[in-house]
């Protein structure tokens, strides 16, 4: 995963999220410019309101996503390296219809748009 041209970034999938999340770390790496706006949030790490950011540019490999806005949350250690740094929800995943998983071999299939 690239963000704004820089990367590449860990993220999982969820499609228990509404909303794509990324670390705060990361966002400000990035420069990802928050929005004012804050969101409510609920999940394995608690409940809270979180700033949001805009992300113009992002990809998953050679797929562009569309510009959106994602939820800022620190998602706690690892700072450094390894670990998780985003969440890529239902509202990037749903763009695609159904996705495949190939577990033994390690590929993410996406149909394009």
């Amino acid at each position: 995963m690239s963000i704004e041209g820089r990367g590449p970034f860990s993220f999982a999938l969820d499609t228990g999220a509404s909303t794509s999340v990324v670390d705060e770390n990361v966002a400000d790496r990035v420069g990802l410019e928050r929005t004012g706006e804050r969101r409510s949030v609920s999940g394995v790490l608690g409940t809270g309101e979180v700033p949001v950011a805009r992300v113009d540019q992002w990809e998953v490999g050679d797929i562009r996503l569309d510009p959106g806005e994602v939820t800022v949350i620190d998602l706690g250690p690892p700072r450094g390296g390894g670990g998780i740094q985003g969440l890529l929800g239902s509202d990037v995943l749903s763009d695609f219809g159904s996705i495949t998983v190939d577990y033994d071999d390690g590929v993410l299939t996406i149909p394009a748009p």
